[in-house]
């Protein structure tokens, strides 16, 4: 006979809340908050789930994708292959879920490490995409309201039927303009961003290097959909096209 003594029912109630943390099963998913917001749990229960996967079988659980994509996009996690023996379940807050998070892996050839895509961000730059595409193709030319340098320009919403359109700062409390480079291509301008990192951790961008890589590795996100930078006097400044 079962007796519900106070020992068991916290470890009943502690394995309750496990569950709904991992699987997210006890509630719809349009109920649920934790797919909503990041969440250092669940970074660190897939980071230790994909040291271990790497350890056991000598690869990395990540889903196969084309050589040209984007490298902060490129890495992302297929939580099935991890899935019971190295996680019980795909985070609350990821994709898989329901969630607003793409989970995805950085350095992954000298330490792979766990970020997170905010997929808001990459619906916004692609809708905007689509309007700049459709512009060009009827108009034959780019939307331009103004040149950034570089190559690069800031985008005339008008023209393309949009309101402007910024996206939120996975860092700070402001909004990221949209930028398109002089082929067209659309991403968000994250200098703020970047200037906000350095400053915040002291970390030293090391000569001839992205500081995007630092952006990354200082904090839970990578950013998607963006250009290449430089440090110019001290300041992220979008790499001149080659």
């Amino acid at each position: 006979m079962w007796v519900w003594n106070g020992k068991t029912m916290r470890f009943a109630l502690m394995l309750t809340g496990l569950a709904v943390m991992l699987g997210g099963c006890l509630y719809p998913d349009e109920r649920r908050m934790e797919n909503q917001v990041p969440s250092s749990f669940y970074l660190e229960a897939t980071q230790k789930a994909v040291e271990q996967y790497q350890k056991d079988t000598g690869v990395l659980p990540i889903v196969t994708k084309e050589l040209d994509t984007p490298i902060f996009e490129k890495y992302e996690i297929d939580f099935r292959l991890m899935m019971p023996k190295y996680l019980p379940d795909a985070p609350g807050n990821s994709f898989e879920k329901g969630g607003l998070y793409k989970y995805v892996l950085i350095d992954v050839e000298t330490k792979p490490t766990v970020k997170l895509i905010h997929l808001g961000v990459v619906s916004k730059v692609a809708d905007v995409q689509q309007a700049v595409d459709r512009y060009r193709q009827y108009r034959g030319k780019l939307p331009v309201e103004k040149e950034l340098g570089n190559g690069y320009y800031s985008i005339a919403f008008g023209k393309i039927g949009l309101k402007e359109t910024q996206v939120p700062s996975m860092i700070s409390n402001q909004l990221l303009p949209l930028v398109m480079n002089e082929k067209g291509e659309v991403a968000v301008d994250y200098a703020a961003d970047i200037a906000t990192v350095l400053r915040n951790s002291k970390v030293k961008v090391p000569n001839d290097t992205d500081p995007r890589y630092v952006m990354a590795r200082e904090s839970m996100f990578v950013p998607a959909k963006s250009f290449p930078y430089e440090m110019v006097n001290g300041e992220p400044k979008l790499l001149k096209l080659q």
